[in-house]
């Protein structure tokens, strides 16, 4: 397994005008030493094709891979005009993922709460075939997290009845409403990346909230080679929680490389 790092582990200092998405990369390269990065639509100052293609050489000067680019879109919405449109931007997003030669594109489907009745799911569902056929089309995986309160049952269920080979998981360790090893385990064979959440390190350098220790054994049970992405959700302070955290990973993680 590899370590790369999401955007959003630094989601408040971005917001805050101290660290842009090309100090981030720098960080991750020069700082952390991690395998890859994690590109998020929120935190791309341009889509303009100058800023992407300088952005991708910085990207390939480091030696990073880039294991994922993640788009914000929602599918749940009660208008059809707000599908379309959620539709298009994840199919723009394709596009950018293809054009950094990222294998896979983070989506998401919605909120569970708002499927309550059937025939929004079935347009949910819809959707999802509509993505997965072009993303198909352009040889990118769309890598459906677990985010919004769905239980893995909801999203075995999601996938299943989308029915595309490009259809996997962005396997979340912290967004399961219920039972996390269990639904960690229940999905794990259908994760293309994985979201390393922390939140908070103990007094030993050990996450408190999950227990890595048990998640990995289950990733490697499954056969997961791929990457490890880092979601950081605490409160400290994103600048020095970040090498700490990368370092408690890296050592777990190299028990099972």
């Amino acid at each position: 397994m590899k370590l790369s790092c999401s955007s959003w582990s630094y989601h408040r200092t971005i917001a805050a005008g101290k660290l842009d998405q090309k100090g981030w990369i720098e960080k991750c390269a020069r700082e952390l030493k991690l395998d890859g990065v994690e590109l998020l639509d929120a935190h791309f100052p341009s889509t303009e094709a100058s800023y992407l293609k300088e952005l991708k050489k910085m990207i390939i000067d480091r030696g990073l891979t880039i294991a994922c680019v993640s788009v914000s879109n929602h599918f749940t919405g009660a208008e059809e005009r707000e599908r379309r449109e959620n539709v298009d931007k994840v199919k723009q997003w394709v596009d950018i993922a293809n054009y950094f030669g990222a294998p896979i594109l983070r989506i998401f489907a919605g909120v569970a709460e708002e499927l309550s009745q059937p025939e929004i799911w079935d347009k949910v569902i819809k959707c999802l075939r509509e993505c997965a056929d072009y993303a198909e089309g352009k040889g990118i995986v769309l890598g459906l997290e677990n985010h919004g309160g769905f239980s893995a049952d909801e999203v075995l269920r999601m996938v299943n009845e989308t029915g595309s080979d490009w259809l996997r998981l962005t396997l979340d360790t912290g967004n399961f409403p219920s039972q996390p090893y269990e639904s960690i385990r229940k999905t794990a064979h259908l994760a293309v990346i994985v979201h390393a959440k922390l939140y908070e390190l103990d007094e030993e350098g050990r996450e408190k909230k999950l227990d890595y220790e048990k998640i990995l054994p289950i990733l490697a049970e499954r056969n997961y080679l791929g990457f490890l992405s880092i979601e950081f959700e605490g409160e400290p302070e994103e600048l020095s929680f970040m090498p700490q955290g990368v370092d408690y990973l890296k050592k777990i993680r190299d028990e099972y490389k």
